[in-house]
């Protein structure tokens, strides 16, 4: 009954009842997250928003820096500072996450990108002002805490991580596609995890001026979402960061789309189990319009089964197993991207052409409007889905925290779900019409080739024979017994300067009595615990 409840209220809450034919317009306010700010001397900025429904507070942090604001000979910073700030602080130098545990954190992490460094976790109310405590000592007073001995311990996870990554099917696609696609003194022209060489060359000089220049009060927004009121948060988050002193000021970058000259083919080959093709156009930034028209035309090419893209290639002509299309907005630049993993066996030209014929067809024909709406929904339903939680990725702590810190209106999402509901399907072609009309990079993945085998002269079918046994020579055992009847069995080996000794008594759980069961294990205990000449210390 509760379930079919929660059915009907999800439906009505898009506008969509089950008997109607066409969608009603979705309520874009009713996706609101209500909130406040404040903003202390220093310049850290706090956004709240109180829902008392558990007794639960998602704590979620988001500091103004990414790999973007690194430079080339020293990437990888941004995410390899991400991990100091999980292994203690001046005045608590432990684990942050085993002191998360101990207050019964959930949906704990931290995470970094181009734009970005935020850290999150949901805490009972009853632990919040610790939970504070330790965020603002290790925002403050991280520098009294770091070693040399953590940076190569930090470093080599990092690398670790950058391994296993690479090392997962069409893991090194990303990396190779920002490389080859923007300029070379673009931001976002290396990878965030960085490269081996400058993570090896990194120095607790360098460290540390990072931490001076990025990680202070005025470069982050903290967003507290639950079981916490706004006079309950300016007590607590005074008390316990008002005394952090400011970092220097820091300049904001300029949004930067760039463009290709011509059209970039490009070609890679690794272990992989199908040829996968991408394809990119570089668009606008997040935040803009036009990037939310090329969200909607990317929705409408793939999404659902009934999608052209899908349609097309994975039902129509087979020729791919999966296919997707996003656009994906960053701060300085956006990026529309389409994939297809193409099916084994077929041909990979074939594919690309019926990729290239889609999407003509697409720019060329006017967008059906059901079709258009199919795509808002999906959009719309995602966001509300993630709001229903307080904490963690796209729940509500998290976008305020996102939107406060690169928009600087904590309401600034509401722009884009406007945009998504109301944007005309004429204006989604004319927009993606443009962007889709410029130079493209085109990047093909295929296994490696294949390696033939010397010819095979053996019958497998047959299993050879064995050999004699070897001649197996034990060391002699010797035996002897004491005078209190204990016997000794010795073997003597001299292979290395070791002496084993085992000593074995004929009784076990066997012997103990029916009514005092366990008195044999219990014995056996007893023996470490102490003799009548040596304690238990002195064994």
């Amino acid at each position: 009954m509760r379930m079919g409840w929660v059915v009907v209220m999800a439906m009505a809450a898009f506008g969509v009842v089950a008997k109607d034919t066409v969608p009603k317009p979705i309520d874009v306010a009713a996706l609101a997250i209500k909130h406040e700010t404040f903003t202390l001397d220093n310049g850290l900025r706090v956004v709240v928003h109180e829902d008392r429904s558990v007794p639960l507070v998602a704590v979620n942090f988001w500091y103004h820096v990414g790999s973007r604001n690194e430079k080339r000979g020293r990437t990888g910073f941004a995410h390899l500072f991400e991990h100091f700030f999980f292994n203690g602080s001046e005045h608590y130098p432990h684990g942050f996450r085993e002191a998360m545990d101990d207050l019964g954190a959930n949906n704990r992490n931290g995470t970094t990108n181009t734009d970005r460094t935020n850290f999150f976790e949901d805490v009972p109310t009853s632990a919040l002002e610790r939970t504070l405590y330790l965020e603002a000592d290790r925002m403050g007073f991280l520098a009294g805490n770091l070693s040399a001995e953590m940076l190569e311990r930090e470093r080599g996870v990092v690398q670790n991580e950058k391994r296993q990554g690479e090392n997962q099917p069409y893991g090194r696609v990303f990396s190779r596609l920002v490389e080859q696609m923007y300029p070379y003194s673009h931001p976002y022209s290396w990878s965030t995890i960085g490269s081996m060489d400058d993570l090896n060359a990194a120095t607790m000089d360098d460290i540390k001026d990072w931490y001076a220049s990025w990680y202070g009060p005025n470069n982050a927004v903290l967003a507290l979402a639950g079981d916490i009121s706004v006079d309950e948060a300016k007590r607590l988050v005074g008390k316990y960061f008002g005394g952090i002193a400011p970092g220097q000021p820091v300049a904001k970058l300029k949004a930067w789309v760039p463009a290709l000259d011509a059209d970039v083919r490009d070609h890679m080959e690794d272990r992989v189990p199908q040829t996968r093709i991408v394809r990119a156009w570089h668009v606008p930034q997040a935040g803009t319009r036009e990037l939310h028209a090329l969200e909607l035309y990317a929705g409408l090419l793939s999404g659902s089964e009934s999608s052209p893209l899908d349609k097309r290639l994975v039902f129509g002509k087979q020729l791919a197993t999966s296919v997707a299309a996003f656009a994906w907005g960053q701060e300085l630049s956006g990026l529309l991207m389409v994939q297809v993993d193409v099916k084994p066996g077929a041909d990979p030209a074939e594919a690309e052409r019926e990729l290239d014929a889609v999407i003509a067809e697409t720019l060329a024909q006017p967008i059906d409007a059901a079709e258009l709406d199919r795509a808002r929904t999906r959009y719309l339903a995602d966001f509300a889905r993630g709001i229903e939680r307080l904490g963690g990725f796209g729940g509500r702590a998290d976008i305020l925290a996102e939107h406060l810190t690169q928009f600087d209106r904590a309401d600034a999402y509401l722009d884009r779900l406007e945009d998504l509901n109301t944007i005309a399907a004429a204006d989604v072609q004319r927009i993606a019409k443009h962007w889709l009309g410029r130079h493209h990079y085109t990047l093909t993945v295929a296994p490696f080739a294949e390696l033939q085998a010397a010819k095979d002269e053996i019958d497998r079918t047959q299993l050879p024979a064995l050999g004699q046994p070897p001649e197996v020579r034990f060391p002699e055992v010797q035996r002897a017994t004491l005078a209190n009847g204990l016997e000794l069995v010795l073997m003597e080996r001299h292979a290395a300067p070791l002496v084993n000794m085992v000593l074995a008594v004929d009784a076990g759980v066997s012997a103990d009595a029916p009514d005092a069961r366990g008195t044999g294990r219990f014995a056996m205990d007893l023996l470490l615990k102490g003799t009548t000449r040596r304690d238990a210390f002195a064994l």
